[in-house]
């Protein structure tokens, strides 16, 4: 095992990466340094925003040179966030377990011509913040029409380090070994990632992420069975959402995600939030 100097010279994902370059004699801080990952999430898919999110990408100079298929569980959830989900309230983390079961994901490993700054630290700027409120019109997210803090669409690694730890949580070796190649080499694997999309995108039914739509969609499901008035609050609604599941009134998946992630609270009381 080679020696860390990092943030997480303790961690088991970044060490295992680190090891896995050590035997390919890649440098690790080179690497680190020229690529970055993106995560397209289930919400991406169904909202079919993950080829926007590919020829954003390109269209801001970023060159994808690795993309591979990810079906998500809690576990990749909790290791990824491993460090700030303890903020996460227990609603939150109820709703983001069953998003990452909606669909398979997209990883992308993207690369920038551009030396002067990780690509990773790059990407996450032009990435934009979780928090709709705080996007500007520049950002990817903005572009993607991402909705609600938790229906954000991507998520990317913030720094170097994170990029070496995220690498082995997406893919157990040999699997890791062979993206680092990949990397290595600098092969063009945009027409890998319309392929990829193209099999999840064409597998879901098309939805929209806004939360007037979702509300329409659910209440026309609940309005002949539930006896409900309509709701008119975010408590309304969530009450609705409880006693259907209480009768066994099938709700879509989808839609109710879109609502309980507008209306329940995301960060644990006196928590920064993440």
């Amino acid at each position: 095992m080679i020696s860390i100097g990092s943030r997480y010279d303790s961690d088991t994902y970044f060490i295992e990466t680190c090891d896995a370059l050590a035997a390919m004699n890649v440098d690790r801080d080179t690497f680190a340094h020229e690529h970055a990952l993106m995560l397209l999430k289930p919400d991406a898919a169904v909202t079919a925003a993950m080829g926007s999110a590919i020829t954003w990408l390109l269209d801001h100079g970023y060159r994808i040179v690795g993309a591979y298929p990810v079906q998500l569980t809690y576990l990749h959830l909790r290791a990824l966030w491993y460090f700030n989900w303890h903020r996460a309230t227990a609603e939150r983390r109820r709703v983001a377990d069953r998003l990452a079961g909606l669909s398979p994901s997209l990883v992308l490993v993207v690369g920038h011509p551009d030396g002067e700054q990780p690509v990773s630290v790059r990407l996450t700027a032009d990435k934009g913040p979780a928090d709709p409120a705080q996007r500007q019109p520049h950002h990817l997210r903005h572009a993607l029409a991402a909705g609600t803090y938790l229906l954000n669409k991507v998520h990317t690694p913030d720094d170097p380090d994170d990029v070496l730890r995220e690498m082995s949580i997406y893919f157990p070796d040999p699997q890791l070994s062979a993206v680092i190649s990949a990397c290595v080499q600098g092969a063009d694997a945009t027409a890998d990632a319309a392929r990829i999309v193209d099999g999840i995108e064409s597998g879901l039914d098309r939805r929209s992420g806004d939360l007037a739509a979702a509300q329409d969609a659910v209440w026309q499901g609940l309005g002949g069975v539930g006896g409900w008035d309509r709701p008119r609050t975010g408590e309304e609604w969530l009450a609705a959402l409880a006693d259907a599941e209480k009768r066994g009134i099938d709700v879509d998946p989808w839609f109710r995600i879109v609502i309980e992630s507008s209306y329940l609270p995301m960060h644990r009381q006196g928590s920064d939030g993440i």
